[in-house]
């Protein structure tokens, strides 16, 4: 009985073992120290037959992982290059270990989309009949890019397009289908939107035909259900299966797409002028704003001339000396408390 006990109890030490929940893991299950497929244990303590002769696991790890993938020098169709980062996050599938393991984990899947994503990237960047035509065009065109990208990334995983559909780029459908439908085109775009978006709508017109009112709603409802993907995706809360890779795509996402060379030195130069002059718009629409306010009359404002109005904001600026006023005039003091008051704030006071 001894004997009995203390070979059962081997037994189970031998068999006992844990998973480790921090970081998360999960066992991709195996039997007879083959993989089985779609198996796998939780987290915790379990208790494996044999192990690992009989039953046993490969340990795998799978939190989330968010890397980011930059595509330098990207040209456009002007010759400009720019720098694109791509944003992204997957987390490994639990039924789907077995790919995982097989495509290296972490660093195998980091190595496969980086390939994808940077292949797509230039060849959408450059293309004649998709893409930006400028590198104006490619800060602007983050959704068309996502598109595209999930697309070569996902395609089996998405909702599809239909078939007849398929005369028209998905990302036109996206636009078509928004709402409110939008009123500003890249160039690629603008021989769909002409005229009222007439191509599409004929496109739509020839449908209706052959297949019916019903294929044009179904075509609505996935170019919707693609939508709300790549949106999803966009934001991290995205649930697309790679099932080759063994992960869930849950993120991706286009950065602040930087223009470099010359280029990026002009815009950085235009950006800068555009702000200075809306600045300068902005300290001339106060300027008014308060000699309006001191030349209103009484009892809303002290009724200042104009020439006063302006002598006494350019005073609160600083952009007049008291020694150099034109005007030889001077504030009782009831009216230049209320100059005070109004020009408080802007500036310094008279």
């Amino acid at each position: 009985m001894t004997v009995f006990f203390g070979v059962l109890g081997a037994v189970l030490l031998q068999g006992l073992r844990r998973i480790p929940a921090s970081p998360p893991h999960k066992g991709q299950v195996t039997f007879l120290g083959k993989r089985v497929p779609g198996k796998f244990y939780d987290e915790g303590w379990g208790f494996f037959l044999f192990y690992p002769y009989l039953f046993g696991f490969v340990l795998v790890r799978v939190e989330r992982i968010t890397f980011q993938l930059v595509s330098e020098k990207t040209r456009t169709p002007d010759r400009a290059e720019s720098r694109v980062p791509v944003f992204v996050t997957v987390r490994p599938e639990s039924t789907l270990l077995t790919e995982y393991v097989d495509s290296g984990q972490e660093a195998g899947v980091r190595g496969q989309l980086e390939g994808k994503i940077f292949e797509r990237i230039r060849e959408w960047a450059m293309g004649p009949e998709e893409g930006p035509a400028n590198w104006v065009e490619l800060n602007q065109a983050h959704l068309e890019a996502v598109s595209v990208l999930v697309k070569k990334i996902a395609g089996n995983s998405l909702t599809a397009i239909p078939p007849y559909a398929q005369p028209v780029p998905t990302w036109i459908w996206l636009r078509y289908f928004a709402l409110p439908r939008p009123t500003v085109f890249l160039k690629n775009e603008k021989p769909w939107a002409a005229n009222g978006w007439r191509r599409v709508r004929d496109v739509l017109a020839e449908i209706e035909r052959v297949h019916g009112l019903g294929a044009v709603r179904t075509l609505e409802i996935a170019v919707e259900a693609r939508r709300a993907e790549i949106d999803a995706l966009r934001t991290g809360a995205g649930k697309v299966i790679l099932r080759d890779l063994g992960v869930r795509l849950e993120r991706l996402n286009i950065g602040d797409i930087d223009a470099l060379g010359e280029v990026g030195r002009q815009a950085e130069q235009e950006a800068k002028e555009v702000q200075e002059r809306q600045a300068e718009i902005l300290e001339l629409q106060h300027f008014s704003e308060r000699v309006q306010a001191l030349m209103a009359a009484p009892p809303a404002g002290p009724g200042l001339t104009r020439e006063q109005a302006i002598e006494q904001v350019q005073l609160a600026l600083g952009q007049l000396k008291k020694e150099a006023r034109t005007q030889g005039f001077a504030l009782d003091p009831a009216t230049a408390e209320l100059v005070a008051r109004i020009l408080a704030g802007f500036g310094r006071r008279p």
